[in-house]
């Protein structure tokens, strides 16, 4: 898996396209892609002029703030049929900052969300979710994938899902069963 994580940073165009063999493959991939970008100059120019009008120290503003601002400034689309693609979110940072409008499915606005939240200290992680009791070889298929991120002070989390947007709490009450992945 990290074979495979790492030609997501080595590529030219910085997309990795394979096979998909499952969310921990595929959430191995936006967790590198997470933790490589947060370095990147221009995951942390966007966070900063996404939260330069939040009050300092107000850690669950600029998770919010993060949250809209992607909602506001991406769109979504599905992958290729038959092919799993992550964006790396470096990448996708330099397009917004460019005044491109990227078009992002949810792998890659978690990983986007999860870069943004790690660059302003922040401590996001993924969950996998399934909405139907669905097994393929005894594993449990996962069809969504967004990132949370934990708020410093009360230690709750705030789920920042730009798929289901205004719709997440409908989402989440038909989530069948759940998984959450650490980042850092």
């Amino acid at each position: 898996m990290e074979k495979i994580a790492q030609e997501v940073l080595d590529s030219a165009d910085r997309v990795l396209k394979f096979d998909y063999r499952g969310a921990p493959q595929t959430v191995g991939v936006m967790r590198t892609a997470a933790l490589s970008s947060q370095n990147e100059i221009s995951v942390r120019r966007l966070a900063e002029e996404i939260c330069q009008q939040v009050a300092s120290k107000d850690y669950g503003s600029e998770y919010l703030a993060i949250y809209y601002f992607v909602l506001g400034h991406t769109r979504y689309m599905r992958d290729p049929r038959t092919v799993e693609l992550v964006k790396a979110p470096n990448v996708v940072a330099t397009d917004i900052l460019a005044g491109k409008v990227p078009s992002l499915d949810c792998d890659d606005l978690a990983a986007l969300i999860a870069a943004l939240t790690l660059s302003v200290g922040g401590e996001p992680e993924f969950v996998t979710v399934a909405f139907k009791n669905m097994f393929h070889n005894g594993q449990r298929q996962y069809s969504h994938v967004f990132c949370r991120a934990k708020e410093p002070r009360t230690g709750e989390f705030v789920v920042l899902d730009p798929v289901s947007a205004e719709k997440t709490h409908e989402m989440l009450s038909r989530v069948r069963a759940a998984k959450t992945w650490a980042i850092a």
